[in-house]
């Protein structure tokens, strides 16, 4: 009898449970069909660079249906990182019935070939944009170092009163870099910084007049550079009996 007394208060527990679980649903369910937990407030939590405020706000309106407990941040997050400019996006809930968006942008050093950008950590992305920045190119897999390269090169020419107009990673890894005033610098594959470096020393110990005619740098030999200078191609050596032509093949 004891047993049965035990069992019998069980699953009356049980029973007052499941009724208390089902009421509970039911209010629940009662106040979600009357928009008593609808959003009241979704708030973008960053300031905005690039992205159109307006395009923001219509994807929110679009795509942030339901109520307090059944949108899904998740979803959310998914849907607003498919608009341009946009790296990466936290969707948070807060109490009562608001959510918070804080929205990362790419922040953009060039364009990237024809028709997309590449980001400061190395990213190739697609947006719009009219802003006067340097023009990048190479193989996609190669757009880290393209990075790395230009922000050497930026360091070093800024001295001199160059800027990296553009910047060409070949399929072998060969580098070209043009300056604003439409000097061409061929680095080829091999010692990116001993030859950068080597070109910003020769550049330092040239007049102004020998500055403002040069058209192009070649300093793919070991022993010599090749300068362009006025459509007539000169040989400019650190050891002035050696001649560029003499040299063998560029690196």
């Amino acid at each position: 009898m004891l047993n049965d007394s035990a069992l019998i208060n069980r699953l009356a527990l049980w029973l007052a449970m499941a009724s208390s679980v089902a009421i509970a649903w039911s209010v629940f369910s009662w106040a979600n069909a009357r928009g008593v937990f609808a959003l009241r407030q979704v708030s973008v939590t960053t300031a905005l660079t690039e992205l159109d405020p307006g395009l923001l706000e219509s994807a929110i309106r679009s795509d942030l249906r339901g109520t307090f407990f059944t949108v899904s941040p998740h979803r959310a997050r998914a849907t607003l990182k498919k608009l341009p400019w946009v790296r990466d996006v936290v969707v948070e809930r807060r109490w009562p019935m608001a959510l918070d968006v804080r929205v990362e942008e790419y922040r953009a050093i060039g364009y990237w070939g024809e028709n997309e950008l590449l980001s400061d950590t190395g990213e190739i992305f697609r947006a719009t944009s009219r802003a006067p920045l340097p023009r990048f190119d190479g193989p996609p897999a190669s757009s880290a170092e393209v990075v790395a390269r230009y922000r050497e090169s930026k360091l070093a020419l800024a001295p001199l009163g160059l800027e990296v107009k553009s910047m060409n990673l070949s399929s072998r890894g060969a580098i070209t870099v043009q300056t604003k005033n439409d000097v061409v610098i061929e680095f080829g594959r091999e010692q990116f910084s001993q030859r950068l470096n080597r070109f910003t020393s020769l550049y330092n110990s040239w007049s102004s007049e020998q500055r403002g005619a040069l058209a192009r740098v070649d300093l793919r030999y070991k022993s010599a550079i090749a300068v362009a200078r006025n459509s007539t191609a000169l040989a400019i050596s650190n050891t002035p009996t050696i001649n560029v032509s003499t040299q063998g093949n560029a690196l």
